[in-house]
């Protein structure tokens, strides 16, 4: 039997392009690929290279990515149109485990474009709300322009807590203003619960810290480590963290895994 080649490229076309923010857009892309929560693909731009993107969501035929321009490929991404194609290898990586907090309260907590791969587990989470003692969605934005799928927030305020922080205040805005571990701070976290985190490092480190305080077990958060990552399939040894690939062996990892080399610059 021949093995499938992991650099196959498939053609996807635009379906559906909405801007987030002044340099991030969402698309909506027709593919047959089958993606879990978590999990994320590599988007080529010929001529130019590739990213990987997490899955921001998935319905039927059509998957989600919301891509920031932060380079030479997103930049070439972003100028795509409706109805262009996109060129696509994956999906890639682990996914969020969201059975083992059934029973449990459910955290969930993100930070800037972290909530694109908090997204679809969040809507998970949202179907089977009947199998958690709770669903808790903390999310910290730098300020009221970078806020991400504002166009949801009034579907997802009644069926679940879910709670926005912005790191600088606005007129425009009349929530809770600060860091988002001062969010941590003031819920009602419970020692048992099941975190699912993604966002910037200082974040990451951070909000753990506030978790613990609450007597969250390490083993029982879960970072999405997304950094780093070139060939996904484990050979270019570039996405090292520790004795991981985070390509093959997450992104996901449980905080208890990853804990010494987290705060490690050289890892």
């Amino acid at each position: 039997m021949i093995a499938q080649n992991p650099y196959l490229l498939k053609k996807c076309r635009i379906i559906q392009k909405i801007r987030e923010t002044e340099d991030t857009y969402t698309f909506f892309i027709k593919t047959d690929i089958q993606p879990a929560a978590g999990q994320y693909n590599m988007i080529y731009y010929f001529g130019v290279g590739e990213s990987p993107i997490t899955i921001a969501g998935k319905e039927g035929s059509i998957i989600q990515h919301t891509i920031r321009a932060a380079g030479d490929v997103t930049s070439h991404i972003d100028s795509l149109k409706e109805g262009d194609f996109l060129y696509i290898r994956g999906p890639y990586g682990n996914r969020w485990e969201i059975e083992k907090a059934y029973g449990k309260q459910l955290v969930l907590i993100s930070g800037g474009l972290g909530l694109a791969a908090i997204k679809w587990i969040m809507e998970e989470a949202i179907k089977q709300k009947e199998n958690f003692k709770g669903v808790l969605s903390l999310y910290g934005s730098k300020n009221y322009d970078s806020l991400l799928y504002r166009y949801d927030y009034d579907r997802w305020f009644p069926q679940i807590d879910f709670r926005i922080t912005l790191d600088n205040p606005d007129p425009r805005w009349k929530g809770h203003v600060g860091l988002i571990t001062e969010l941590i701070k003031k819920s009602d976290i419970e020692k048992d619960a099941v975190v699912f985190m993604c966002g910037p490092d200082p974040m990451v480190k951070f909000s753990v810290i506030e978790l613990q305080k609450k007597g969250v077990s390490l083993q029982n958060i879960y970072p999405s480590m997304e950094r780093h990552m070139k060939c996904s399939v484990g050979t270019c040894g570039h996405c090292m963290f520790g004795p991981f690939f985070v390509c093959k062996d997450g992104p996901i990892f449980s905080y208890s895994q990853i804990k010494e080399f987290f705060e490690r610059k050289e890892v």
